[in-house]
């Protein structure tokens, strides 16, 4: 039942965003792109210096790697990039898992659902390093992220 209700609680709030597209200032809608993909300081929230953003992990994601979501062979540049970024944590010896979807059942609150939301609807590859996640990182970024160990 609780599967239930945050499935349609993420469809909800999917169907807000994209209707408040139409009325938010493009400024605004601009400024949670800049948080969500790094280009934004951190918030005293727990963001890390890395542009990581505080969310709760995916369902069936332990959080001890490196998770990247992008879809399976794509020739896109943004499978590009996943693949890159791939490639880049074998070379430093950095443990991940690659994944095509998410489902978060376990959201606690319409502010979580949010963050969540901000992110996964940016740019691909989403990448969850822990129980932080960033759109589009840097391989450079994700590296440190991880190696940050959560205290970023």
């Amino acid at each position: 039942m609780n599967v239930l209700k945050a499935g349609m609680a993420v469809m909800v709030i999917t169907v807000a965003v994209l209707a408040l597209r139409e009325y938010v200032p493009k400024q605004a809608v601009q400024a949670v792109v800049d948080k969500v993909s790094g280009n934004a300081a951190p918030a005293a929230r727990g963001d890390s210096r890395h542009g990581f953003v505080d969310i709760p992990l995916p369902d069936g994601q332990s959080g001890y790697h490196v998770v990247i979501f992008a879809p399976p062979n794509c020739p896109s540049e943004a499978a590009r990039r996943a693949d890159l970024l791939a490639q880049y944590l074998d070379r430093e010896g950095i443990p991940y898992a690659r994944a095509s979807s998410a489902d978060f059942s376990t959201l606690r609150s319409q502010e979580e659902a949010n963050r969540v939301m901000a992110v996964m609807n940016g740019s691909i590859p989403v990448v969850f390093v822990r129980h932080r996640a960033r759109a589009n990182p840097s391989p450079d970024d994700v590296v440190a992220e991880y190696r940050a160990g959560g205290s970023s």
